[in-house]
């Protein structure tokens, strides 16, 4: 389902008209602004994967109240990650998959989007702590913070499911704790 049609279900279409324009007009200044603050690496992840949701949440919360703009970004954006939650499931069916889900998950670890520390890495777990998160950064950054939830909890729907590896975690930088600790841990 487009955006569009997305909000034609929540909206009248003049609302989801003024909604789209606004979007467009924050993603495009939210993009300008941010070319000269971030790396290279860091400015590629923000436009791919993280403008986009802040300026929709925003968006959305001139016409609704923050819960409600958290909860309609929740349901449009996991809708569009059932292709990545496919092959997380693919990958976490088999030993083998599993072993590559560590291998893809530690090189994506070591970018500059984010300050983590590896506590355990074998085949039986995987367990590292993320201290500094882009995503989070820039929620706060554009006066946002609940807007982070969308991309911690999303975490539940990437992982949540997978046959041969449990995902746990108690902890996320969204909900205002220290960190986001993640546990992958092998099931028998």
């Amino acid at each position: 389902m487009n955006k569009k049609m997305f909000l034609k279900s929540k909206f009248s279409d003049e609302i989801v008209e003024k909604i789209l324009k606004q979007q467009d007009y924050l993603f495009k200044k939210m993009i300008a602004e941010q070319k000269a603050l971030l790396t290279k690496n860091q400015y590629k992840e923000a436009k791919k994967r993280i403008l986009d949701r802040i300026s929709f949440f925003l968006s959305l919360r001139t016409y609704v109240d923050e819960k409600k703009a958290l909860e309609y970004s929740k349901q449009y954006y996991y809708k569009k990650v059932r292709g990545a939650k496919k092959l997380m499931n693919i990958l976490g069916s088999t030993q083998i998959g599993c072993k590559i889900f560590r291998k893809i998950f530690i090189s994506g670890l070591k970018d500059d989007t984010l300050i983590s520390e590896i506590k355990q890495n074998n085949k039986n777990e995987l367990v590292f702590d993320i201290k500094k998160c882009l995503y989070k950064d820039l929620c706060d950054y554009y006066n946002c913070p609940k807007c982070s939830l969308l991309f911690c909890d999303g975490d539940w729907e990437l992982f949540g499911s997978m046959k041969k590896l449990k995902f746990e975690r108690e902890y996320t930088l969204g909900q205002g704790d220290l960190l986001c600790d993640f546990h992958f841990i092998r099931k028998k």
